[in-house]
This record gives structure tokens, C-alpha cells and sequence, in this order.
């Protein structure tokens, strides 16, 4: 399928702009139709900060993706530290070669620096010492730290990514832990045209490399590319930062190479010069890639001159204007990330002030967009102040997912444990925010999200009954179906208990009726409370808190509370029993991981901070 839709059909006489969403499915491949050969370099750093746990599982990594291939598929791995070697050289992975190459594995230990860039281009030169036209060439890097050995300069290192990329050598990355940049790491797979992973802990290494090999198996269109051809004087921009090669009107902005079934929905802004009324501007749409998979005929869009009032007047396509401010958002917090990084607080909360301006500006009424533009103002704290590296490159990379896939969809493509905080009224996106952002640093933790765009009807005042309540998890379900959902309300339940867990939809549903009661305490700190409490069903599918929860008062996480109030005094002097960390580890949690959460929770009561009341 392919379809470009503007947000409006008409110009006026002065210069405007427009907005053009592209939406492609691409082909998946129809019968027993042969694959394209694969050639594969894995790019593994083994510097110390590698050793132990996480160079274990990179190489178990390596061995699942080996295994994988076929006979007329080629892979190399290439490991680096302040020295460069090649393990196992470029090689047609036959059943004796695969064997031989999880052998060598087994050698590499962990030493040294970290000279990625040198690491990064050996895998790239044995790809293309081997690179038949009808192949897929593809660098995997993986790496924990920084580039502080050979090449360092990120700009120089982007711009060899963008020259292999040329050669039909594409690159993805995978970043570990807190100790990469990920700004660096972004920049490569976007100018290298392949895909960027941030994995926080090491055992979601595996599953990122499954996923990666899994699409470049899956290749039926290599080298896409969207080019749009526009009359003299009209400027065209991508809203996803796709790499644009321009020859005069034509610009031809690079898709990478794309596995059948793939869904992408490009959005670019147009800026139009004036003209005289009547005359109307026409743009051509077509997709093009090496193997010819891709729809031949473009899309034609014309664009006629009509009065002011008339232009002034026309409807705007809501999916279009929705999806346009989802990819300005996420390019705003990508900029404000590298404000922050870089200590700016100010310029970095400014950026999302901005967006938010701009958001509200073209809104139109729309309760989505505006839901977006006060999801970037509640935000503004968070940025305003040194983030947590995990916390930091978890916010990176949920940005560029969304910028590369298009901001049509509200749902993260991260693996890996996932808790959603669902804000069903607007003025509760704060709570949220601060809620969220205090977890968000906890290394171990699951990802802690939030979503206020929720897809169901208004809630009524009063009472939340059984049935509104059956309602909202099952519109609650639309959202991150991998994701854990903990679902706000104002209303009180009907029980007048302030949370239910419903397990068949992996949702809680949690009342903030009655916050008054925490006295002088945030009413964040409440909010992180739950999210903490039924988020640690995302790490064990074993846990049960009502099996913890204890009448007898030993002022523990896991004290039973019946009002508020009580939760407030559990907030500002608790701790974990020993009982209740014995009963966590039987389970298969961390005692020390939740003990940092319940920590986290409890600093940001005692923090003052009134945000959201």
C-alpha cells in the first residue's frame, strides 16, 4: 500500500505551508519466493567495562545470530577494545563454519579501551570484501561505552556511516547499560541506515539481536527510498530526519532497506512561495528501491491557488495535523536531551516550551494535540535538571523510535519490561510525569512510561461503576500491548478501596479520589507508590503483593493500608521488612532493585515538591 494525504488541499496566494503524510506497507514476499542472501559482521566490544555478565550474553547473542544463517549467507565478528581483531574473518556460513565460529567464541575475553570506530569499519570492510550485487550487507555493533580510542569524533564517524551506507554496507547498534552515547550511537544507524537498540540491562541483549537478524532476514526492498519532485521555490523537509540527497526540486530522502510487512508513514512539511491565484502547484510521490518491490507509479498531488477566506476556511485532516505534532514533539525532546547532556537546563526546558507553543498553535481544537503539548510542558522540570543516564538514554531512544516510525502510533517499540502510567484526565499528566521520572533511574527497573492520550470516552463524575471501570481496561488494552498498564482515575471505585488489579488484561486501575489526605506530602509520591506496587508485576510473573501485604503495623512497603492517610505515613518513614525482601526473592526479584525503587518513591515525597496538586 502506498498513499500521500496533505493536511489541506488548497493554497492560498501568500507563502503557507503544508503537511504531507506518506503511508507505505511494504510487500511481504508471496510464496516460497528465495530470500535475499545475507552478509552479517557482528561488531562486539570486549573493553573491561564489558566483562562478566554482559560479554556473556553478547556472545550467546552472536552464536543464536550465527545459527540462523544459511549456506549463501556470510558473517564475520570483529571484537574491539584499544586493539582490533577479527576472530572469525568473512566466511559462507555452512553448517562446519557455524560450528567452528562458536569455538572461537568461546576465546574472547574482556580488556582494555574502547576504539569503536576502528571496530565499527573492520566490520564494515569484511561485508564489503565479500558484498555480491544481489546481497544485504549489514554491520551490527554492540557496545557499553564511549569512543575514546582511534576515531572519537562523532561527526567524522556519522559521516564514514553515511559513506558505507552508500556502498550498501548499513549499520545498526546496539547500545548497553549507562555508559554509551547514545547520541553517537543514534546518529550511526540513522545516517548508516539501519536501526538503533538501547538495551538497559544485559539479558535484553539476546532478543534485540533475534529482532535485528529477524529483519534483515525479512528484506524484500533494499535501498527505499522516497522521492518527491516539487516545483521551483517550494522547500520540503522530513519531520522523521530521514537522509535527503537533493538535485534541484528532487529530493530523494533514504528509507534503508525494508522487511515485507513493514508499516512507515513519513511525514514531510512543505513551505511554498507565493503565487497568483488560480494556478495550482503539483508534487509527485514515488517510491523506488533496488530490487523493484516497491509501487512503480507515484502519487500525484495538486495544490490550487484559491482565495484567502476560502483557504482560511478548509477542514484540516486530523490524522495528518495528530501525527505531524507526535514527530515534533519527538524531535523536540531529542533536541532538549542534547541541551541537557550538554548542562543547558534552561535552553532545554525552553525547547519543550516551544513545541509546546507550536503544538497548541495548529491544534485546532484537537484534544490529542493538545494532550501532546501538555505532555512536553509537564515535562519541562525533568529536562530542566540533570537526568539519570539510564533515564536520559531511555527518553533518546523512545524519541528516535518515534521519529523513525512515523509518530502514527502511541506505543513504544522497546522489549523488555514495560510499565505504562495511563492519565485519563488531562491535569493528572504531571502527576504522571514526576511519578514516572523519579523510577525512571533505576537500574534493573522496568521502563516507566506515560500516556495520556487514552482512547476511551470521558469519564463521568462520581463513582467509577464495575462496569465503567470493565470498560476502561479494555480501552486501556489499545495502548503498548506488551506494556503493563496503570490506569489513573479522579472518580472514586466503587468499593471505595483505592485500587484494583486486573490480571486477564495486566492492568491496575487506581483512584486518586481523596488525595487531600496526604497532608503536606506530593501527590506524585502517591502515584509513584502504585506504579512501583503493581510494576513489579512487569519483572515477575510470580508476584502477588496481596501474598505480602501484612495487617500487623511494621511500617514496610507492604504495611495493608486502608485510607490514604496511612499510605502517607508508610511513604515518609518506611521501609522493607526482612520477611517481605525473603518473600521478593522467592519470587525472582532484586531485593536490592525494588529497595532503590521504594527509595526513589520515598525521596520524592519527602522532596516538597507540590507538582499536580
Amino acid at each position: 500500500m502506498f498513499n500521500a494525504r496533505p493536511d489541506r488541499p488548497w493554497l492560498p496566494a501568500g507563502p503557507t505551508e503544508r503537511l504531507l503524510r506518506v503511508e507505505i506497507t511494504v510487500p511481504r514476499p508471496e510464496g516460497s519466493l528465495a530470500r535475499k542472501p545475507v552478509h552479517l559482521s557482528l561488531v562486539i566490544d570486549r573493553s573491561g567495562s564489558m566483562s562478566g555478565e554482559k560479554l556473556r550474553l553478547a556472545l550467546e547473542a552472536a552464536r543464536q545470530a550465527i545459527r540462523t544463517l544459511q549456506p549463501g549467507d556470510r558473517f564475520s565478528v570483529v571484537t574491539f577494545d584499544h586493539q582490533v581483531e577479527v576472530p572469525i574473518p568473512s566466511t559462507e556460513a555452512t553448517p562446519g563454519a557455524r560450528l567452528r565460529a562458536e569455538a572461537a567464541l568461546d576465546t574472547v575475553t574482556a580488556r582494555g579501551n574502547t576504539d569503536l570506530g576502528g571496530g565499527w569499519l573492520r566490520g564494515c570492510a569484511e561485508v564489503s570484501a565479500h558484498l555480491p550485487e544481489d546481497a544485504i550487507g549489514r554491520v551490527l555493533l554492540l557496545t557499553d561505552g564511549q569512543a575514546n580510542h582511534g576515531i572519537t569524533s562523532p561527526d567524522e564517524l556519522t559521516s564514514r556511516a553515511r559513506a558505507q551506507r552508500l556502498r550498501r554496507v548499513t549499520t545498526s547498534t546496539i547500545g548497553l547499560g549507562e555508559g554509551f552515547n547514545e547520541f553517537l550511537l543514534g546518529r550511526l544507524s540513522e545516517e548508516g541506515g539501519g536501526n538503533f537498540y538501547f538495551a538497559a540491562r544485559a539479558d535484553e541483549l539476546p532478543g534485540f539481536v533475534g529482532r535485528e537478524i529477524g529483519e534483515v532476514l525479512s528484506v524484500v526492498a533494499r535501498d527505499a527510498a522516497l522521492v518527491i519532485r516539487a516545483p521551483g521555490g517550494v522547500e520540503v523537509a522530513s519531520l522523521n530526519d530521514y537522509p535527503c540527497t537533493r538535485d534541484g526540486g528532487t529530493c530523494s530522502f533514504s528509507l534503508g532497506s525494508l522487511p515485507g510487512g513493514r508499516v512507515l508513514a513519513p511525514m514531510f512539511r512543505l513551505r511554498f512561495p507565493a503565487g497568483a491565484l488560480g494556478e495550482t502547484l503539483v508534487v509527485d510521490v514515488a517510491l523506488t528501491d533496488r530490487d523493484g518491490a516497491l509501487t512503480k507509479e507515484p502519487c500525484t498531488l495538486a495544490w490550487p491557488r484559491v482565495a484567502e477566506e476560502q483557504a482560511r476556511a478548509q477542514p484540516a485532516d486530523p490524522e495528518v495535523l495528530r501525527a505531524a505534532a507526535a514527530l515534533d514533539a519527538a524531535r523536540a525532546r531529542r533536541v532538549a536531551l542534547g541541551l541537557n547532556d550538554d548542562r543547558l537546563w534552561q535552553e532545554a526546558a525552553s525547547t519543550l516550551a516551544d513545541a509546546a507553543s507550536r503544538l497548541r498553535g495548529y491544534a485546532d481544537g484537537d484534544p490529542e494535540i493538545r494532550a501532546e503539548a501538555d505532555r512536553l510542558d509537564a515535562e519541562r522540570d525533568a529536562y530542566s535538571r540533570p537526568m539519570s543516564s539510564l533515564s536520559k538514554k531511555s527518553h533518546y531512544y523512545d524519541a528516535m523510535m518515534a521519529m523513525k516510525m512515523g509518530g502514527g502510533g502511541r506505543g513504544r517499540a522497546r522489549q523488555g519490561p514495560r510499565v505504562l502510567g495511563v492519565s485519563t484526565a488531562a491535569r493528572l499528566a504531571p502527576l504522571l510525569q514526576t511519578a514516572s521520572q523519579a523510577l525512571g533511574g533505576v537500574r534493573g527497573a522496568p521502563a516507566f512510561d506515560v500516556d495520556v492520550t487514552f482512547p476511551g470516552s470521558p469519564l463521568p463524575a462520581g463513582p467509577l461503576s464495575q462496569r465503567g471501570e470493565d470498560e476502561l481496561v479494555a480501552d486501556a488494552d489499545a495502548l503498548d500491548p506488551g506494556a503493563l498498564k496503570v490506569v489513573f482515575v479522579e472518580q472514586p471505585l466503587t468499593d471505595r478501596w483505592f485500587s484494583h488489579w486486573h490480571p486477564g488484561h495486566r492492568t491496575a486501575v487506581i483512584s486518586l479520589a481523596g488525595l487531600d489526605q496526604l497532608i503536606s506530602l506530593p501527590a506524585a509520591s502517591f502515584v509513584a507508590y502504585e506504579l512501583l506496587l503493581y510494576g513489579l508485576h512487569a519483572l515477575s510473573a510470580d508476584y502477588e503483593p496481596a501474598k505480602l501485604l501484612h495487617t500487623e503495623t511494621l511500617a514496610c512497603l507492604f504495611d495493608l493500608c486502608q485510607q490514604k492517610a496511612e499510605v502517607a505515613i508508610k511513604l515518609q518513614a518506611g521501609h522493607i521488612c526482612a520477611g517481605c525482601l525473603g518473600k521478593l526473592s522467592a519470587v525472582g526479584l532484586d531485593r536490592d532493585v525494588v529497595t532503590q525503587l521504594w527509595r526513589a518513591v520515598q525521596a520524592l515525597a519527602q522532596s516538597g515538591t507540590s507538582t499536580g496538586r
